[in-house]
């Protein structure tokens, strides 16, 4: 078979989930397209990885918020044709050449026909390979959509591999926590958990609670902190919100910091919607933490966690301001940002916090 190298190499993709850019460059090839994307559709939300050649289009396409709207996708998903289907295979050539997102986000861009199969995995998510084609070259030809029908089933196993992957290395991940001793979960991009370790199941419902589509925290202000966060994460910012979420004690626990940590940059975001880590730490009691773990602990700045410690310490405004050489009102800045990055809003309630004694207000 003229395609047997390529088959190879979408196995190795199956396996090694990180390769699927290049295959669905090769892909692209045999498509004759300038590029491919492949794009899980899990309820409302749409992870997705492609081939160099089309990755600035499909990045302002999946920005935009299109998929949620577009009408083609909406037809080949309805279609449930175990194949390739071609635009012409969804819709007259009348209705797809007055398609609006066509006309409004592909034409302009150069782009209008495609190609396009549905994979469902267990998970009950499903994967989209889809192909785009220059506008000038017209509808991708039968001959070459029975081409890509001979590498479907080879395409359909190997993403099933890929899925059945990634999700163990989110299992190992949180498994790889709790041989420390701290309790973690995998989440999705709006917090669902994809996989939790049982040190982190043991604190439901006194700390977490376990939802189907959300983790959360039992405490209000830590859970709005949390949030918040994972809408920072979803939309790949990177500043200006706490990672580092402060959790007062339950009745008979200890105070915790909960650390969430993005996840970028991998195929395997596609196969499980993993979008970050989520850790536990317990606050030691009695014990206040040195400049370079307040730092670790709440995302601080250098100056910013001195300043925390030296209010943990007891240390007025002004006499933090006299020993540290800086103004009063710059001071005053670090500790709002303080604050504002461990949620606390009064002196008394961080230093509970830092010495691991805080309870809600």
């Amino acid at each position: 078979m003229a395609d047997d190298d390529l088959i190879d190499r979408i196995y190795e993709a199956g396996a090694v989930p990180e390769l699927w850019p290049v295959v669905l460059e090769e892909l692209a090839g045999v498509g004759q397209v300038s590029g491919t994307v492949l794009f899980a559709v899990r309820e409302q939300a749409v992870h997705w990885t492609s081939s160099a050649g089309l990755y600035e289009m499909s990045k302002g396409y999946f920005d935009a918020g299109y998929p949620a709207r577009d009408d083609r996708t909406a037809r080949l998903l309805a279609y449930d044709h175990p194949g390739f289907v071609t635009d012409l295979d969804v819709f007259t050539r009348e209705e797809w050449e007055a398609d609006p997102i066509r006309r409004e986000y592909f034409v302009p861009r150069g782009y209008g026909w495609g190609v396009a199969t549905g994979v469902k995995v267990p998970t009950g998510d499903l994967l989209i390979f889809h192909g785009e084609r220059h506008l000038e070259d017209g509808p991708v030809e039968r001959a070459v959509v029975e081409r890509l029908d001979l590498l479907r089933p080879h395409l359909a196993r190997a993403a099933l591999m890929s899925a059945r992957i990634a999700f163990a290395r989110a299992q190992g991940t949180v498994s790889a926590m709790e041989m420390v001793g701290l309790p973690a979960a995998v989440l999705g991009a709006r917090g669902a958990a994809i996989a939790t370790n049982s040190l982190l199941e043991r604190l439901n419902p006194a700390v977490v609670l376990s939802r189907p589509d959300r983790l959360g925290f039992t405490n209000t202000g830590a859970d709005r902190i949390l949030v918040a966060a994972l809408q920072a994460t979803e939309a790949g910012l990177h500043q200006g919100l706490a990672r580092s979420i402060p959790i007062p004690a339950a009745e008979g626990g200890v105070p915790m910091v909960a650390h969430l940590l993005p996840i970028r940059a991998s195929a395997r975001e596609v196969f499980t919607g993993a979008a970050a880590i989520l850790l536990m730490t317990p606050v030691g009691p009695r014990e206040l933490p040195d400049v370079a773990v307040i730092q670790g602990l709440f995302d601080l700045s250098p100056a910013e966690a001195r300043v925390a410690r030296a209010l943990g310490s007891g240390m007025t405004i002004a006499q933090i301001a006299t020993t540290t050489g800086a103004s009063v009102a710059t001071v005053r800045n670090q500790v709002q940002a303080v604050f504002d990055k461990t949620g606390m809003h009064r002196q008394a309630e961080l230093v509970g916090l830092l010495r691991g004694a805080f309870t809600p207000s």
